[in-house]
Formats: structure tokens, sequence, C-alpha cells
């Protein structure tokens, strides 16, 4: 039975499904129509990054905890199989686009209102920024997951910092019935940013943890690291590598420590190339100690909980985030974590983790060789990690986006502060 955890999107990551078996509609709800909502997962990639994540979790844990709702799935082709044979009969999966990008920008702006009518649809969910410009039948969810489009414009390749782009957003948040966000933090940028859009249209729901984030047995760490050759202790950053991310800060203070002889282990960045990460290849060349600055490329997901586990201390100097997945897997890893006292990093991590200034990276070094240096800290970290970590799960977000979908239902333009 699907948990809330991940819809794979390849067939070797697939686990065994059980399906869920719809029984018909609650007795509270006999006679009335179902609520109809539609969602828009086009904007999946075959190796998922935050927002793919939170698209298929998302997904995952709706068909486990909202059976009353009559759900359509808007797929592209390459993934409609996969989504059929992982949801529950209360789910019509159609896969009706192709996954290039200007293919999907043509479906989601033309099309998806079209089959919004014929699907009778009463909410349709753009999960991923934009939503169509052409409004039909149903009422609008748009979630959008930060503003760093506006906030960090540098930080992004040209194609979303480009003033269509922004516009895009700016209209979709406008037009949108209601929006949901991952953060406080977030929704503070949007207001910022769009002042047009009242806080009364915004809804936080923060994205969960998947519960196999905990900390891994010895002899799972060791198969893993074998065959990634991580043959020597080390400290750990997961995530694409790219402006954002702030790497070069990373490697220059691993680099002042590993000059210093001040530490054993090695630094690992996991993670796929995304774009302008040259300035943090030319970081890592200069730094005098290339050869213990390891680079593993993507990393299948069933290997993370291990890969997490297994490292020294975790560390995030990313810029701005409007949720931040990695560092709450790795405390839920039970691995003591060091982040930039940024955006919500600075809101879900605080007092669970070691929190430094983005552009210091004397700091970040010191606060590196402090954590390694003081195994009560690093102990009180854990446990303060892991038990932060389990504040964030996917059952609660599917429970209050599913509200969403029913306030809107009802004509509401905002959800109620608590979930039914």
């Amino acid at each position: 039975m699907l948990t809330g955890g991940p819809l794979p999107l390849k067939e070797a990551e697939r686990p065994t499904i059980i399906r869920v078996v719809q029984t018909g509609v609650e007795a509270g709800q006999r006679g009335q129509q179902p609520l109809r909502v539609g969602i828009d997962l086009t904007a999946l990639l075959p190796s998922p990054t935050g927002v793919d994540t939170y698209l298929e979790r998302l997904v995952g844990a709706l068909a486990t905890t909202d059976p009353r709702t009559r759900y359509t799935v808007f797929a592209n082709a390459e993934d409609r199989r996969w989504l059929a044979e992982a949801l529950p009969d209360n789910f019509e999966v159609l896969g009706r686009c192709l996954r290039p990008r200007p293919v999907r920008l043509l479906f989601q702006q033309l099309l998806l209102p079209a089959w919004s009518i014929t699907r009778r649809l009463d909410v349709l969910h753009s999960p991923s920024f934009i939503m169509p410009m052409v409004r039909s039948r149903p009422r609008h969810l748009l979630t959008v997951y930060d503003m760093t489009f506006f906030s960090h414009p540098a930080c992004h390749e040209k194609l979303r910092r480009s003033a269509p782009y922004r516009r895009a957003i700016v209209l979709s948040l406008r037009r949108a019935d209601m929006v949901t966000v991952p953060s406080e933090s977030a929704a503070g940028e949007v207001m910022h940013y769009v002042p047009e859009v009242p806080r009364a249209r915004l809804r936080v729901v923060p994205p969960g943890i998947g519960e196999e984030f905990r900390p891994a047995i010895r002899t799972e760490v060791d198969r893993v690291r074998a065959r990634l050759g991580l043959d020597r202790p080390y400290l750990l950053y997961l995530g694409t590598i790219e402006p954002r991310k702030n790497l070069v800060r990373l490697v220059e203070a691993f680099s002042a420590l590993a000059a210093n002889g001040q530490l054993d282990e090695d630094l690992v960045l996991a993670g796929k190339l995304g774009w302008g990460y040259e300035p943090v290849l030319e970081a890592i060349r200069r730094s005098g100690c290339g050869s213990r600055i390891r680079r593993l490329g993507y990393v299948d997901r069933a290997d993370l909980p291990a890969l997490l586990s297994g490292a020294r201390l975790f560390v995030y100097p990313s810029l701005a985030e409007g949720f931040g997945f990695p560092p709450l897997e790795a405390m839920a890893c039970g691995v003591p974590t060091i982040a930039a006292r940024s955006t919500s990093l600075a809101e879900n991590l605080e007092g669970a983790a070691e929190l430094v200034p983005t552009d210091d990276a004397s700091a970040l070094a010191a606060a590196i060789l402090r954590l390694l240096r003081d195994p009560d800290l690093c102990s009180a970290l854990r446990e303060r990690g892991i038990e932060r970590a389990a504040r964030f799960r996917w059952q609660i977000t599917a429970a209050l986006t599913a509200e969403c979908y029913r306030a809107l239902g009802r004509g509401m333009t905002r959800a109620p502060d608590a979930v039914e």
C-alpha cells in the first residue's frame, strides 16, 4: 500500500505496491457528489530533485489519506504507466503530455483548461509555480515553493530569471484562488514581491520527510560506502551543484581546515551538476586539496539514508530555500547538521542545527571544527535533529492540501486554520 512514500520514476527503484481497494464513499458523504480534483504532474523529471520529490510524495500521501475525492492526474506519456499502477481506483491518470519543456508549456496553457472542463473538475492544482492563463471551470490552487527567481535572480539560469518567466509567476499568483507555500518565509516573500496577493489567500503547507530517512544500520552504511568508494570519514553535502547552494563557501571553509591539518575527513558533494557550476569546480581545483573533495553525482534515492547516516556532519550553506529537504533528511538520519541562517532554513532548523551566516567561510569552518571536536554537542544535535524532522510528515501535508481542495470546492478563498 502507498504510505506517502515516493512514487518511483524508474523501474529499478519501484517498490512492491499493493493497490488500495476503494469501498465506496464514506457514510457521511453518501448521496453527495464527490469532489473532483485535477493535479498537474507534467513537471516531473526522470532524476527527481526537490520539486519532483514534493509532487510524488504528495500524490502518494493523498492516495492513502483521501479516498473520498476523485482525482485526475495529468502526466507525461512517459510517466503514465507507473502512475496508473501505483495509484488507487479514485485516481485517473491521463498521460497526454510529453516531457520536453516547450511541449509541457503548450499543454499546460492550452490543453489543460480544456481537459479540466471535460473531466468536470471542481479544483485544479498547479503545483509548479505557473497556472494556465486561460481560466476554465474549476477553482485554482497554485503551489509556489520559493521566490528566489526574484530575490536571487543571479542564482538561476537565464530562462528562470527572465522577465517573461517571472511575469508568468506574478500573473499566476494574482489569479489563483488559493496559493500554498512550504514555509512562513516563502509566504513572506510572496507578499513582498507580489503585494497584491493577500495573506488570507496563502496557505502554509510544509512538505514531509519520508519515513525511510532514519539512522541506517551499520551493514547498510558500509555497503553503500563501499559501492560509492567512500573509504574515509566524510563531511557531506547533498543537492544540486548550482550557485544558490553557496558551495564555493563550503569548499573554501573545508580547504582552510584541511590545509592546516585540522581535520581528517574528506568532503563529499552528492548531487547532479545543475547550471553555473563552473565556479565550484574552479574552487575545488584552486583549493590545494582537490583529492579530498569527492563529487558523487546523482545518487539513487534508495542509497540516500545510508549515505547520510555514514556522514560525520552534514553541511548545507544554501543562500535561500523555500523549504530545504536535505538538512531535515540528514537530521532524521541522526547526522549533526550545519546550515546557513537563511530563509526557511532558519525557520525550520533553529535550535536543532548549527546555523551560520551565508557569506562567512571562516564562520562555517569554525562551526565544522566545533562540532567535530565536541561529541556532547554532536550528541545533542542528533537528538534534537531527529525530534525536529519527525514534525514533518507527508500525511500531514496531504491532509492540509486536501483541506485546501475542500475549501475551494466550497467556494472559499481561504482555508480554515485547522485540518478537519
